[in-house]
């Protein structure tokens, strides 16, 4: 392997802006980090994240993914996507899909291209997915994307949400679940039995195809996390041209892993874009939304 890109070749002439509106979230999952997700943060004031958007769109093909915390619990998050709307190419949301299937068809039909919904089996995971189905029965919009989340020891509950899903035509993508700080994919793998690493191949799950592997080979960039073929160190990488991550605070980086620090702080006027590529230094990309930034070897 010496390449990995988008499929879509307009994305490479775009910047993807992975922004954590905030670290309220009305989950608590066990496996979230406290750095992201928390119930007591205040919310960015709409101000300031009506100025990000200005400031954002001074940038070329803008296409923006608000996650969090839980984007939708932010009091002005309408306003915000009103206000987006016709300065950005693209916006999707990640969310819990704990609002109501109204809200959200709502929100596909005036403001949203896309909506990844993320299935936590901790919670009321068989209401979620009631919501998801009817969203995606009666939305006109169908860009609607399952994230299943794999915990361990719940086979049964995650063998038959991706069962529903299948059978209304939804796709989903089966993911693995980051433990470890360092997301070690060898060492988080680890805590699933047999039956549940056979349940995780590729075969399991049906996400869009998204990238391409050495200019042939296409597959979904859950497809490399799932195969531990996420290993890109020393990689030339163009984070940080094609993508950029707002942190809850305002911090931007390259992307959501982070590598080559801090390019300042978009909420207080010191955020600079960098102009070129970087060297990985990471062991695993282990972000979905890192994962097919163009990267390649020699």
């Amino acid at each position: 392997m010496f390449k990995v890109e988008n499929k879509y070749s307009h994305y490479a002439e775009s910047v993807k802006i992975e922004w954590n509106l905030g670290k309220r979230c009305n989950y608590d999952c066990s496996y979230c980090p406290a750095e992201i997700h928390d119930s007591t943060s205040q919310h960015t004031n709409i101000q300031i994240l009506k100025n990000t958007i200005d400031e954002l769109t001074t940038f070329k093909n803008v296409r923006i993914s608000l996650t969090g915390g839980e984007p939708f619990v932010h009091p002005d998050i309408t306003a915000l996507l009103h206000y987006a709307r016709p300065k950005v190419s693209w916006i999707n949301v990640t969310t819990n899909g704990t609002r109501t299937k109204n809200f959200y068809v709502d929100m596909l039909q005036r403001y949203l291209d896309h909506i990844v919904f993320s299935l936590h089996f901790e919670y009321d995971w068989e209401r979620i997915l009631d919501t998801i189905i009817n969203v995606h029965s009666t939305s006109k919009n169908k860009m609607v994307l399952v994230h299943v989340m794999m915990i361990n020891q719940r086979l049964n509950d995650v063998v038959n949400a991706c069962r529903r899903l299948s059978n209304a035509g939804i796709p989903y993508a089966l993911r693995p679940i980051r433990w470890t700080e360092t997301h070690d994919i060898f060492e988080d793998l680890e805590r699933y039995s047999k039956e549940e690493l056979a349940f995780l191949k590729t075969e399991n799950h049906n996400p869009p195809v998204n990238t391409i592997i050495d200019e042939n080979i296409e597959c979904n960039v859950n497809d490399l996390l799932i195969n531990k073929t996420n290993a890109f160190k020393g990689w030339t990488c163009h984070a940080g041209l094609e993508s950029l991550m707002i942190n809850w605070d305002g911090d931007v980086h390259r992307a959501t892993c982070r590598v080559g620090g801090s390019l300042g702080n978009i909420y207080k006027g010191s955020f600079k874009k960098p102009t070129e590529s970087i060297t990985c230094t990471r062991e695993w990309c282990t972000c979905a939304a890192d994962i097919n930034i163009t990267k390649y070897t020699s």
